[in-house]
Order: structure tokens, then C-alpha cells, then sequence
């Protein structure tokens, strides 16, 4: 907590009073898989009028689940990570857009560096996509209980292709994503590559634009790891979903 305020302060510091294209987001993610996690977020992020973009989301997790609880599977975590980013537009209405971004997240056991570069394209009005290829690693990773796992593992390819629609107040939102391990590590599917898909809509409030709902649901795949197969665990075939809903305020 005590580093997202420091970084909320920063932010407020390096952009002035230039806070004119700002959103503070908070979402509540909850998995559905036998209810066992919650995972309350806060997300800022800033964009300049020379397209630079910034900001930080927390991410705490916390697990409902008594079994994993007493044999420590998965304890109560957290995620911090500074996102940072540039987005170049031309066409006749900024139709197209590419650019970078880098990202720097600190987690419970883990240090992690994303890095990437996405195009979007207006096709209508009313519907446009977006594609965004991008690599992470981890710089560091620590073990829990044994210590130091190795460097190497963690590293990945992760692509996505939104297709977002536009109705009135409302806009829906499909990501395709595909996930592309680069070790010797695996997915909960026991592959080195995983589809997952997730759907969104957001409402915007029409009297009063600052404010918007949202709410998605991520479709994760099955859930094929031996571990999965234990008594303490019947999640065997199982899908790891899990649903999400925010409040978004532009200022």
C-alpha cells in the first residue's frame, strides 16, 4: 500500500496539472473455480498530450479456500507494477495507431519485466481492433519455502487481438489471447501454449461521462496438471475462470 502511494504521488508531481486525460480504476476479480480467490485492484494510469503514457496498478490477493490455506498452495499474495508506454496516430481521423510499452511488476515471489508493441485500427465508427505482441521474463524469482528458483524460468510470449464495439453508452469488448511458454515451464493445460478469451462491457454514465461500470468474464483453460488430480484438489478438466467488475472516473 505505502508504494502506491508513493507512486500515486510521483505521478501527481510529474504530470502537473496536466491530469486532463487521467483514470483511476478499481476492479474486484474473483475466481470462479470453487470461489477459493478475490483479487482487489487499483489501477491510475495518465496519458500525455504528446502520446507518453504512465501509471501503476496494485493488486492484492487473497484466498478463501481452507484446504489451500493449510497446506500453503497458494498464500496471500500481492502485485505491484509501473506501466509505462508511447502511442504514435496518423491517418486523416487517427484511425491508426502503434507504439511501445514497458512494464516493471514486483510480486510476492517474483520480479518480472514486460515488454511489447501493439497497432490498433478504427474500422468504423463504431468497431475497431487493436493487436499487441508482447515478452516477459522474470528478473528474479524466489521460492517460498526453498529459496531461489531459477532465473530462467517464466519467460513467455503473450498476444492479443481485441475487437472492441461501440452502442450508444455502452462498449463491448473480446480478447483473443494466446500464450506462448519460451522455457521448460508449463501451463495449467500441461502445454507450452494456452488460448484464453475474455468478454467485456462497460456502461458510461450519459449525464455524466467522468464515471463508467464495467464487467468481464475471463475464460481460462483446462485445467490438465497432475497436481490437479489430488484429493485436496478436484479441479482435474476444470477451468480456472474467473469474473471481474470495476467502477472507472476520468478526470
Amino acid at each position: 500500500m505505502k508504494k502506491s502511494i508513493l507512486a500515486l504521488g510521483l505521478l501527481s508531481m510529474v504530470s502537473g496539472s496536466a491530469l486532463a486525460n487521467s483514470t483511476i480504476t478499481m476492479k474486484w476479480e474473483h475466481k470462479v473455480l470453487d470461489g477459493r480467490t478475490d483479487r482487489p485492484k487499483l489501477e491510475f494510469s495518465h496519458r500525455m498530450d504528446n502520446g507518453f503514457n504512465f501509471g501503476f496498478e496494485q493488486v492484492w490477493q487473497y484466498d478463501r479456500s481452507k484446504t489451500e490455506l493449510e497446506t500453503g498452495y497458494a498464500p496471500d499474495q500481492y502485485e505491484f507494477t509501473v506501466k509505462t508506454g508511447y502511442r504514435h496516430r496518423w491517418g486523416d481521423k487517427n484511425e491508426h495507431e502503434v507504439g511501445p510499452l514497458l512494464d516493471y511488476q514486483i510480486k510476492e515471489n517474483a520480479k518480472k519485466l514486460r515488454l511489447g508493441a501493439f497497432y490498433g485500427y478504427r474500422i468504423t465508427k463504431d468497431f475497431r481492433m487493436k493487436f499487441r505482441a508482447r515478452y516477459s521474463e522474470d528478473l528474479d524469482r524466489l521460492s517460498l519455502s526453498s529459496g531461489v528458483y531459477d532465473d530462467a524460468v517464466g519467460k513467455e510470449m503473450r498476444y492479443d487481438l481485441w475487437l472492441t464495439y461501440t452502442w450508444n453508452d455502452f462498449r463491448f469488448v473480446y480478447d483473443a489471447i494466446y500464450k506462448d511458454k519460451l522455457d521448460d515451464n508449463v501451463f495449467d493445460n500441461n502445454k507450452g501454449t494456452v488460448w484464453e478469451h475474455e468478454f467485456s462491457a462497460e456502461y458510461r454514465l450519459p449525464n455524466a461521462r467522468a464515471h463508467a461500470f464495467y464487467g468481464k468474464y475471463k475464460i481460462k483453460s483446462e485445467l490438465l496438471k497432475s497436481s490437479h488430480l489430488g484429493s485436496d484438489y478436484e479441479w482435474y478438466g476444470e477451468r480456472d475462470n474467473a469474473i471481474e467488475f470495476g467502477y472507472k472516473f476520468r478526470f
